[in-house]
């Protein structure tokens, strides 16, 4: 198993270690990894900002505005996160053909199987 990163977070660190328990990586995928961990740890910080400014809000249109901000790069970072994963999810399908589910993958190579089997029978 790679090493963990340094400097992740809790949630990064289980992020990392549940990921590499279910899939097989390959370098470029491990970098993947790496920054959707950091990502996961960012958006724990945000939350925790966004709960502590939300517990002070009051007609203040200034406060309003630095928790829009918050909530802001917190739906950025979401989808910065969910195209990572995407992105490692797709490399699975890719790169191992066999462990596709029988109904078809998402992957390049599932893709150009399907037709070719389309295309013989």
């Amino acid at each position: 198993m790679p090493e963990e990163p340094a400097g992740l977070g809790e949630r990064g660190r289980r992020m990392w270690r549940e990921s590499l328990a279910i899939w097989s990586l390959t370098p470029a995928h491990l970098v993947l990894l790496e920054e959707a961990c950091r990502i996961a740890d960012r958006l724990e910080l945000l939350d925790s900002m966004v709960r502590v400014s939300s517990g002070d809000v009051n007609a203040d249109v200034a406060q309003f505005a630095d928790i829009s901000g918050l909530l802001a790069e917190s739906r950025q970072q979401s989808a910065a996160l969910k195209a990572l994963l995407a992105e490692i999810r797709q490399g699975q399908y890719g790169a191992a053909p066999a462990s596709v589910d029988p109904a078809g993958g998402a992957g390049v190579s599932d893709l150009t199987a399907r037709i070719a089997r389309k295309a013989q029978g």
